[in-house]
């Protein structure tokens, strides 16, 4: 081969392994795993009850965290018998178990809001309201950037 063929290919080689290393080495955000961010940082709440919030918001995630996992390995047993003989019965019950650790999940996210309702101050109820709303119920994901 003649040498500008040779450098071209080394420099073309040398440019995507320095691409590659910057798209595996650069931040980016990974949700999985992590909880979004405290409810006292979105709404700017101050005073007495913050240590109470992060309290409620610690045990919340960690509860919820266990029930997810549970959903997730529940939703693995259910997929795994797409291969395999199974009985109608198994799937069911699988089913059922999902459903309840759903029903589960949402009903702890409710109460959840409700402690944490009765811990923000007044005037920042109905951001919390709109919190949920966008958040919960419309959007599932990361909350909206604050304005």
């Amino acid at each position: 081969m003649n040498k500008k063929l040779t450098r071209f290919i080394i420099l073309a080689l040398v440019i995507m392994n320095v691409t590659s290393l910057f798209f595996l080495f650069r931040p980016h955000h990974r949700h999985f795993g992590k909880h979004p961010p405290s409810l006292i940082d979105v709404l700017d709440i101050e005073g007495d009850n913050v240590a109470k919030i992060r309290k409620l918001e610690n045990k919340h995630f960690d509860s919820k965290r266990k029930i997810m996992d549970e959903i997730r390995s529940t939703k693995r047993k259910v997929y795994t018998l797409i291969s395999k003989k199974y009985k109608r019965e198994t799937l069911d019950s699988l089913f059922s178990v999902m459903n309840s650790n759903q029903y589960q999940n949402e009903l702890m996210t409710f109460k959840y809001f409700e402690e944490i309702r009765l811990l923000v101050p007044k005037n920042k109820q109905i951001e919390l309201d709109e919190f949920i709303n966008h958040v919960i119920v419309n959007q599932p994901g990361p909350p909206p950037p604050r304005r």
